[in-house]
């Protein structure tokens, strides 16, 4: 089931009732009526009634219609004043005809009150249906690493979002917030817990589902599927088989054909973000099979570079049409998925024996850095704060290894090794079993 819809309205109930039909008929949500059929002031008043039908609500549509005596319901503003305190901004709809001249506070007559064409009444039903069908595509305006580190919320909203007590979020809203679920189980190292649960939610639901949903459950699902087919040799390099990299490559592929260019809202930027770097990362783990002749090693790597521009592309578009700085996300995922793409590039370049393998290894630093300035310990979870930090600290152990071409002093040098020391004594308890703490703890030896 979709959100539960209270529909406040002054005037007749005659669009109420309309607006009813057509959102439980066509696009699967529960409406709740608010008042009585005539709006008589005699035997609609604002009682438990229709508190408890706001309360058992997620949303709300607010008429603004005139009355027979020219005047609006004073019910009607209780019913607003009550649905933003419960909902919020975002989840209350209002909406006025545009040729009738109402009296509205000024506060907010021309801030979130709709005017809906009225040349007749099919033509203002469709368009109050059609804005509130708008309004469900927005934009999650929450710190995206906020959401990873809080990571339950996200899971309650998909316990919720078909149960009997009604979503806590639109199907738009709902696809974003999976997408950012996918990659805390990446961060959180839960993948196949995540993984078996939205395998749960799409066997179940996926009927019901929206594009943008059916497209982002897809999106994960595809990711956990790359990630469980991981292998890794005895040198600790990761990498996946030909089978695996191409069935993901189709299935990707696929997915971003399908997604849909959308003005109103912003999911689809971000899916094509998502989808693009889980590529580059696959091109990068197929490289590293140690099957791979030379000459498809110099295309692979010429592919993931190829890739990891066009993830570059993506995300600056993105940040050009999304509240990404209002969100502080451009210092929060997209920076990781920058240190990503600056480390997968590095990475092929350096395959490819290529001197730009440098700059890209200086540009991975910085971003790891960047990351670990904004998120150590203490500010989020320390599972995430510790993978942060060695990520950091795997980029300074290549960074130690390139120190001729990079030209270190030895005072940087010294540094550096003194960075790795401190993390090391910080985490020496979790050396045992990770192999990525034992190669950096062995690579510290070598400089110690």
């Amino acid at each position: 089931m979709k959100d539960r819809v209270f529909i406040a309205w002054s005037g007749t109930s005659e669009l109420a009732l309309r607006v009813k039909h057509i959102l439980e008929n066509r696009c699967n949500y529960k409406c709740f009526i608010g008042g009585n059929g005539t709006n008589d002031s005699n035997f609609a008043s604002v009682g438990d009634t229709v508190l408890q039908q706001i309360k058992s609500c997620n949303q709300a549509i607010i008429i603004f219609q005139k009355r027979g005596d020219g005047l609006i319901s004073n019910n009607l503003f209780f019913e607003l004043g009550y649905a933003l305190a419960s909902y919020g901004l975002t989840k209350v709809h209002c909406v006025k005809l545009a040729n009738e001249d109402l009296m509205l506070p000024s506060d907010f007559d021309n801030s979130f009150v709709e005017p809906i064409d009225d040349t007749d009444t099919d033509t203002l039903v469709e368009g109050i249906v059609n804005y509130f069908l708008a309004r469900q595509k927005l934009s999650v305006n929450t710190n995206k690493m906020y959401l990873i580190n809080n990571r339950y919320l996200i899971k309650e909203y998909i316990k919720r979002h078909f149960s009997e007590q009604g979503s806590k979020c639109s199907d738009y809203e709902l696809a974003q917030y999976l997408l950012f679920y996918t990659q805390a189980a990446q961060m959180f190292d839960d993948v196949r817990a995540v993984q078996r649960e939205l395998q749960a939610f799409k066997q179940a639901y996926q009927y019901n589902f929206s594009n943008e949903l059916t497209i982002s459950v897809d999106i994960c699902l595809t990711f956990f599927d790359l990630y469980s087919n991981i292998c890794i040799d005895q040198n600790n390099t990761a990498f996946i088989d030909k089978g695996v990299y191409r069935r993901i490559k189709e299935k990707f592929n696929s997915i971003d054909l399908d997604i849909e260019d959308d003005n109103t809202g912003i999911f689809d930027e971000w899916a094509k973000v998502f989808i693009c770097e889980y590529m580059v990362f696959a091109t990068d783990l197929f490289l590293g099979n140690p099957e791979l002749t030379e000459e498809r090693k110099v295309r692979i790597a010429n592919k993931t570079i190829e890739l990891a521009d066009e993830c570059i592309l993506r995300i600056e578009k993105l940040q050009a049409v999304a509240p990404i700085i209002e969100n502080n996300d451009h210092i929060g995922l997209l920076s990781l998925f920058k240190s990503y793409i600056s480390e997968h590039k590095f990475i092929a370049y350096d395959a490819l024996g290529a001197e730009e393998a440098v700059e890209w290894l200086k540009r991975t630093k910085r971003e790891k850095a960047s990351l670990r300035k904004h998120f150590d310990y203490g500010t989020i979870d320390s599972h995430l704060s510790e993978n942060l930090d060695m990520e950091y600290n795997l980029t300074l152990i290549k960074y130690l290894s390139y120190s001729d071409k990079l030209d270190l002093d030895e005072e940087e040098i010294e540094e550096c090794v003194e960075e790795i020391g401190e993390f090391l004594a910080r985490t020496q308890n979790k050396v045992a079993n990770n192999k990525f703490m034992e190669k950096i703890a062995n690579a510290y030896k070598q400089y110690c």
